[in-house]
């Protein structure tokens, strides 16, 4: 598997759904080696080494202090705020494609399953051909709403075309790129339902009963819209935002803007920021909250959400969940029945909806009940493991 991230420890959420789907793919007898790019955090150690039955390789694209370009806010998120990076993309490009020739030629893998079409899947399609390995190309969002200039939309069809099957995580994301349907499989990423429907909200909660808690769990980045959701708490009515706080975990490109818009809100009492939380830590915030909100848009690269994962693991968490009706969302978040959809940038309506979960606790019982319902029949890991492998030996048998 190549990917542009993966998480860097165990406390790392970086891209930590391909972690859970590697994993599951291991436990059901799968060889799984992951490619991931090195980075600053990631301890000293050889480059090879198991962890969870998978073979973990990083690899060095400069000297490790300036490795620079992936994990954080993410690749294009952090070209964007430090537009110099871009002189990086040369060195990580080659160096993770002679990285996995090194890997193929001493493993000589059955399939080579490439993580968002650029540059993963390019790289992963040059190195397939030329040693004759097939290749399955994943989409997840920013690959098809982004990047969509003439030159990368003729290296994704490229890709595409050269991949032998390639997924993507919902039919929109797949629409949006519209290119080579019959090669194509809509698998989703899952939750692991077990783990975050036993978060315990106790310590959390405590001398905080009679608040109302609103969650958000993300990359402060653009098209998460968190400003979106600052604003709309600051459209709430007084008696509701009195007995209100915001909860803000992650960390990102856009805090100190986010910070300065809460000065100037004068909501500093109201709304705190938790940073980075290890996932493992994460179902116990989702269990405190009363409402996970995720307000996504359409950010000024064109970029959205494919999926949505915090929304599955939302759902997992028995909390009832808001979001935005964009990008694949609607296919995840089904409206007024697993949750509430609101168009994206428009806080008014977003206050709106909080206010309805928050005054109608006979809805707001019934979307908990119908969303844990929805995830732990369409998105537990073993069930979208096997739909991979069923997809990898439908190309090996070819």
């Amino acid at each position: 598997m190549l990917t542009s991230s993966y998480p860097k420890n165990e406390d790392d959420n970086s891209s930590i759904f391909l972690k859970y789907l590697a994993e599951s793919i291991a436990d059901k007898d799968i060889d799984v080696t992951i490619l991931a790019p090195d980075h600053a955090d990631i301890a000293n150690r050889d480059s090879d080494f198991i962890n969870h039955s998978i073979k973990i390789h990083h690899f060095h694209y400069l000297p490790k202090k300036l490795q620079l370009l992936a994990y954080g806010s993410g690749i294009l998120p952090n070209i964007k705020k430090h537009p110099l990076l871009i002189f990086q993309i040369p060195f990580f490009f080659f160096s993770m494609l002679f990285s996995l020739i090194n890997i193929c030629i001493k493993s000589k893998p059955d399939i080579i399953h490439a993580h968002w079409i650029i540059p993963q899947g390019l790289i992963a399609v040059i190195v397939g051909s030329i040693l004759r390995i097939p290749v399955i190309t994943t989409a997840h969002g920013a690959d098809a709403y982004a990047l969509n200039n003439r030159l990368l939309s003729s290296i994704k069809k490229y890709v595409i075309s050269k991949s032998q099957i390639w997924t993507s995580n919902t039919a929109s994301t797949a629409n949006v790129i519209q290119m080579e349907k019959s090669k194509l499989v809509i698998i989703p990423m899952g939750v692991d339902i077990q783990q975050f429907s036993s978060g315990d909200a106790t310590v959390l909660r405590r001398n905080i009963e009679e608040e109302n808690i609103i969650l958000f769990v993300g990359r402060l980045v653009e098209k998460k819209g968190v400003r979106y959701l600052i604003e709309a708490f600051n459209n709430l009515t007084n008696s509701v935002k009195s007995q209100s706080k915001l909860w803000i975990v992650g960390s990102g490109n856009e805090l100190s803007l986010l910070q300065k818009i809460i000065e100037d809100y004068k909501l500093s009492d109201y709304i705190k920021f938790f940073g980075d939380i290890s996932n493992k830590d994460l179902p116990s915030y989702y269990a405190a909250a009363d409402i996970f909100v995720a307000p996504s848009i359409i950010d000024s690269s064109g970029d959205t959400e494919g999926q949505g994962v915090v929304l599955i693991e939302a759902l997992a968490s028995r909390t009832p969940v808001i979001s935005t009706n964009t990008g694949g969302i609607h296919e995840v978040i089904s409206n007024n029945k697993t949750g509430l959809l609101v168009e994206p940038a428009q806080p008014e309506q977003l206050a709106k909806a909080i206010e309805q979960l928050l005054n109608n606790s006979f809805l707001k019982n019934k979307m908990i009940k119908n969303g844990f319902d929805h995830v732990t029949k369409t998105y537990g890991w073993s069930n979208i493991a096997d739909k991979f492998i069923s997809t990898y030996y439908s190309v090996v048998n070819k």
